[in-house]
């Protein structure tokens, strides 16, 4: 279980879920749930009626093909708004049920509009924006999707990119520079995980001097019932992230793209290259560090 003892100097108080009834949407899902209900915190459902295909199944020419008979057909537009509708009602029922039985204030509202402008403009509001780390399309499921690309690098609130088989009673990994991104990254995974979680804190540094110095300052921030294991890293590139990351295998990734030793545009290739759930903090100027 995540741990009740989040720390007093940050936390999450708005959160919003992207909901399309997929995998990796129920894996946010939950996760978005956990963290509510650990931080006491409103959580906000919403599900985006792509503008796009509403208009595209309105031209004359649209054709789609029947999975079984692989036969072209013209696209059915009263289908189209039917199967959002029903989508719609779906997502918010998901919402209610993993809500309800902790007592989770919870809200949903369907939209209509371009969905990542819509997903956007919805996260102004939160302090976390959760949603699923790869599309619903075949070629999608094994990069990051255009939605979560979007969100990556124009968001400017904490992002949780979510998948399917990862949960956040998982182990849990921390990049860690130092800086005060990193700072609150750490503390972050403090409030998230549980005791019985194992946390991993990865340290970026070029020198066993820099490294005995990251490590104390970790230590320092650290609640004294939490023991992580600490591993170094002499920065030398992505390849050489990824392979340590991959090697100590630990589920969720929690770092900050603000500026430190890994630049933002590290940070955000990283995390498309890496095919684990990444909780990607942002600063807010509400934010206390310690």
């Amino acid at each position: 279980m995540i741990s009740k003892n989040a720390p007093e100097s940050f936390s999450f108080k708005r959160i919003t879920v992207a909901l399309d009834c997929s995998s990796h949407s129920k894996a946010s899902l939950n996760a978005a749930t956990e963290i509510a209900r650990t931080l006491n915190a409103e959580l906000s459902g919403i599900y985006v009626e792509d503008i796009n295909l509403v208009r595209m199944a309105a031209l004359p020419f649209a054709e789609e093909i029947q999975r079984i008979s692989a036969r072209q057909q013209p696209v059915d537009s009263t289908r189209i708004e039917q199967s959002l509708r029903r989508q719609s009602r779906l997502a918010g029922e998901m919402l209610r049920e993993a809500a309800e039985p902790f007592r989770i204030r919870c809200s949903f509202k369907t939209l209509r509009g371009q969905v990542a402008a819509e997903v956007l403009a919805a996260a102004l509001s939160s302090d976390l924006l959760v949603l699923g780390r790869t599309g619903k399309t075949p070629v999608c499921r094994k990069s990051l999707g255009t939605t979560a690309k979007t969100m990556l690098t124009s968001c400017k609130t904490s992002v949780l990119l979510m998948r399917q088989g990862f949960s956040l009673q998982g182990p849990v990994l921390v990049l860690f520079d130092g800086s005060e991104g990193s700072v609150l990254a750490l503390l972050t995974a403090t409030a998230i995980a549980g005791q019985s979680t194992r946390m991993h804190i990865l340290l970026v540094a070029n020198s066993p001097e820099k490294t005995a110095t990251l490590k104390e300052k970790a230590e320092s921030i650290l609640p004294p019932l939490i023991r992580p294991s600490f591993h170094e890293i002499p920065w030398t590139g992505i390849p050489m992230l990824l392979q340590c990351i991959r090697m100590i295998d630990s589920g969720l990734l929690v770092a900050s793209d603000t500026a430190g030793t890994l630049s933002r545009e590290t940070i955000h290739e990283l995390i498309e290259k890496l095919d684990y759930p990444v909780l990607l903090i942002r600063k807010n100027s509400g934010d206390a560090l310690p």
